[in-house]
């Protein structure tokens, strides 16, 4: 189940609940196209990268396959998916669900994480994998992929056996994976271009926005009441939901991911 960007990244270091390793997710991947990069143009900020990410269940058969999108510059990081939504976090740390086909944007003060028991790691959000979690892990040789200089890491963190390429220049990972009794998940970058902060700016321009706050106040606007019919939102409970409308519960979510 592919779940939205707000669950994944909230859960990424606990749904770190995945990998046992498996040939025919790297063999997937390595089949699809990987561009050139022009690596002497990318910094850490004002980037875009895409990573092809493929779950499998516990026997590495790959059950999902989705592109996903990490846009960053110095104050703002923003994760797609999908073209029905999209999510950002500020160094703030402020979470935005954006909806681009309504224009409509509703945010989530850290105020309003902390009433829903979510906690975060904003550092992960920026960088995709906690920097707590790589200086747990053990590290390997350097290698070279492409003209990226590669630190790799490997380790165990509970019942998780975790893999990781890591781009130092960069501060973002080159390839990542999470494997456990249930399954895996597999993160390999596919392009990386250089994308000046104001236009990451201008993706988030012209929304109409909403406090998470105020969503109880507003059941009678058309386009609250849409996204709770549809799962996205709700006041009270936990306020999050996978793609397919089922709530996760605000204790579960601890942690990162897409």
């Amino acid at each position: 189940m592919k779940y939205s960007l707000l669950s994944t990244a909230l859960l990424f270091t606990v749904s770190l609940n995945c990998f046992a390793h498996s040939e025919g997710i790297e063999e997937a991947v390595s089949k699809k196209k990987v561009s050139r990069f022009q690596c002497d143009q990318l910094a850490p900020t004002n980037i875009k990268l895409e990573y092809d990410v493929i779950e499998s269940d516990r026997f590495g058969t790959p059950q999902a396959s989705y592109l996903m999108r990490l846009i960053k510059n110095q104050h703002q990081v923003i994760y797609q998916t999908s073209p029905q939504t999209f999510e950002a976090w500020d160094k703030n740390g402020e979470y935005i669900r954006y909806f681009p086909e309504e224009r409509r944007s509703i945010t989530y003060r850290p105020s309003d994480l902390r009433s829903l028991n979510i906690s975060y790691d904003l550092l992960q959000q920026f960088h995709l994998v906690s920097p707590e979690l790589k200086s747990q892990l053990q590290r390997g040789e350097n290698t070279q992929a492409s003209c990226f200089r590669l630190e790799q890491y490997s380790g165990l963190q509970g019942e998780q056996n975790i893999k990781l390429k890591w781009i130092e220049s960069l501060a973002l990972p080159y390839q990542f994976s999470i494997t456990h009794a249930r399954g895996s998940v597999h993160y390999q970058l596919r392009d990386a271009s250089p994308m000046t902060s104001e236009k990451v700016n201008t993706i988030t321009q012209g929304y109409n926005d909403l406090d998470f706050a105020d969503v109880g106040d507003s059941e009678s606007d058309p386009f609250i009441a849409k996204m709770i019919t549809q799962g996205f939102i709700q006041h009270g409970s936990s306020g999050f939901y996978d793609t397919d409308g089922n709530s996760l519960s605000g204790g579960d979510h601890h942690g990162h991911a897409h």
